[in-house]
């Protein structure tokens, strides 16, 4: 394999669909197509994208021996050693460095929303991950900040409600998240990840099941504040939900892998964008 494709691989380029969360406050102020928005989108998304790369290098660095012990990650370039430390610590930092000044010359609010992920990410990789609860929640902050964000480099108020639902989406995915690990590694899972010790499979799918719910109710009600149509979109929206419980259930709850690879989550969020988007911008 190339060395120039062991760097793009190491990006994690398929990760950044996670990053369309920056566009969820201008697509549901209803600014997502105005000129100053589309001007400023590439950018931003650009910008958080090498943030979030620089952190998954930075962790692929921290976590190399546990990633062995890992049938997939055991498999990343810098685990295998086919980048070497040095190497992926200098591409980190030309990224951290590149994305910091894409994003203050956005704005700086933006700019600080982007420097409380990278420390929250950090912190994370280096001791919250192996602390059971405190893991969820950090994971969970890099889609709220993603959000939040969003909002800042585009002039546009996040709503409690969508922050809230945000919220309660984002501990889903990272309680889906630590199943999937749970039941892929079985024996090997406290090794990998000191906080699965703490964990029972039964616990994790109770935090689950509280967010998803939360998630969904915190949803209904922010379509109720906002545009009364949008209530229509809420069986969509339990659809998916359900869809992707089901997923974690047979081990495959990681958020990127369900956005991606599974066709009825893809099919379901399409038609989703594509009715709300109707309601939400018809004259």
């Amino acid at each position: 394999m190339g060395t120039l494709t062991n760097y793009i691989i190491e990006l994690r380029i398929k990760h950044w669909v996670k990053n369309l969360f920056l566009f969820a406050a201008p697509f549901f102020g209803g600014v997502l197509f105005k000129d100053s928005t589309l001007y400023l989108a590439l950018p931003a998304f650009v910008s958080f994208s090498l943030c979030a790369s620089a952190v998954y290098i930075i962790n692929d660095i921290v976590d190399i021996k546990k990633d062995l012990l890992h049938p997939k990650k055991s498999q990343r370039p810098v685990a295998s050693g086919a980048i070497s430390k040095k190497n992926a610590v200098l591409i980190a930092l030309m990224l951290t460095v590149t994305s910091s000044f894409i994003s203050f010359r956005i704005s700086p609010n933006f700019f600080g929303l982007i420097v409380l992920y990278f420390l929250i990410q950090m912190a994370y990789s280096i001791y919250l991950k192996h602390i059971a609860v405190a893991d969820i929640f950090s994971i969970a902050s890099g889609f709220v900040i993603r959000v939040l964000a969003g909002g800042a480099a585009f002039n546009v108020d996040v709503s409690r409600w969508l922050f809230i639902t945000m919220f309660m989406i984002a501990l889903m995915l990272a309680a889906g998240k630590r199943i999937g690990e749970a039941v892929l590694l079985n024996e090997n899972a406290q090794a990998h990840r000191k906080s699965l010790d703490f964990y029972s499979v039964a616990t994790l799918n109770e935090i689950l099941l509280i967010s998803s719910s939360g998630a969904l109710i915190a949803y209904a009600l922010y379509t109720v504040e906002q545009f009364g149509n949008l209530i229509y979109t809420v069986p969509i929206v339990t659809f998916g939900l359900f869809r992707y419980l089901l997923l974690v259930k047979k081990g495959s709850g990681d958020p990127t892998e369900a956005l991606t690879k599974d066709r009825l989550i893809v099919f379901t969020v399409i038609i989703w964008l594509l009715f709300t988007g109707f309601i939400r911008y018809q004259q």
